[in-house]
């Protein structure tokens, strides 16, 4: 079945988000770090969705207000059919239940004072109706399913490898068996040694339950090999997204051109040219007027600052922020 004739899971529609930012002296004008600005996106039930994009382009924003974690300031966020934008805090409460997280860092999400029982068994404590008997085996069947054991239910974080603390964290997020689960980044943090590990439990899991992942990573890579679909962001704005596949085979936004350029190339005797992108990333409190990428970009045109570009289709499930490609298609 074609993501065309499917429901999609979630559904972004416009969304921005901005932070207000402290004023250095008194009636100074208001401003406004522009995280997240106008981003529509459809994610579809049971695929790996990636959020790639340098550091400060908007990915973890993006991910929490999936989560309801962070309001919009507009737009619209869709869930399972049911606005999530719309929903007071008892709905929204309710609505996360399907919803879980894999933190970046193993070593600082888990609490070291509680157990590895106590970690995964938190979701249950809190959702209620569960004997601790039932909370017992629960997560003893759920650390079997990441790859530990029924001994480790009383065993403590500081016990375990950066690894194994990571499957806790998996453990603790499948514990209630979400519908939507965001990995922000969930092997940055590990030893390149488990990596594929890791990697693989993921995968197994969401073939396993049928979860859906929203997953952040800044390893192309890795991306091209667990994701369906995937977006490319700069400076909070969409530059690219569609079918992985597609992407990585014909990047074509100058910046995800740049990013596919900067993958680390394991043969010795490649002489191929890489490009440079010149300048510093602006700022997002006063993102530059039109395209947001142009005072970067090498195939910068003189309209570039005055408008922004918008998403057109370069091929079937293939979607690109350029002017390049919106002349084209005019023509």
């Amino acid at each position: 079945m074609t993501n065309s004739e499917r429901r999609p899971l979630l559904i972004l529609e416009n969304v921005s988000v901005s932070f207000p930012v402290k004023k250095d002296f008194p009636f100074q004008k208001s401003r406004f770090v522009r995280a997240v600005t106008d981003v529509s996106l459809e994610i579809y039930p049971g695929e790996t969705f990636g959020v790639v994009g340098e550091s400060g382009c908007g990915k973890s924003t993006l991910a929490n207000t999936t989560l309801g974690m962070q309001r919009v300031n507009s737009g619209k966020i869709y869930f399972d059919g049911q606005e999530l934008t719309a929903m007071t805090p008892q709905q929204l409460k309710q609505a996360r239940r399907s919803m879980q997280m894999i933190f970046q860092d193993p070593f600082s999400s888990l609490n070291p004072r509680f157990s590895v029982f106590d970690l995964v068994a938190e979701p249950l404590r809190i959702q209620g109706g569960y004997t601790y008997a039932q909370q017992r085996a629960e997560v003893a069947a759920m650390l079997h399913e990441v790859g530990l054991s029924e001994g480790d239910l009383d065993r403590y974080p500081s016990d375990f490898s950066g690894g194994q603390k990571q499957r806790i964290g998996i453990a603790r997020a499948l514990i209630l068996k979400p519908q939507y689960l965001v990995c922000d980044e969930p092997v940055s943090a590990l030893d390149v040694s488990v990596h594929a590990q890791i990697l693989n439990l993921l995968m197994d899991l969401q073939e396993k339950y049928h979860i859906t992942y929203l997953f952040i990573s800044h390893n192309l890579a890795v991306v091209k090999r667990v994701c369906d679909r995937v977006v490319v962001m700069y400076l909070g704005k969409v530059m690219e997204y569609g079918s992985v596949d597609k992407i990585f085979r014909n990047p074509a936004h100058p910046y995800t051109q740049a990013l596919m350029n900067a993958i680390f190339d394991t043969d010795i005797d490649c002489t191929r040219e890489r490009k440079r992108l010149q300048g510093e990333v602006p700022s997002p409190i006063n993102p530059p007027p039109g395209c947001r990428f142009c005072g970067r970009c090498p195939e910068e045109q003189p309209g570039c600052s005055q408008g922004e570009p918008p998403l057109v289709e370069v091929e079937a499930d293939h979607y690109a922020a350029c002017f390049l490609h919106a002349a084209r298609r005019s023509e």
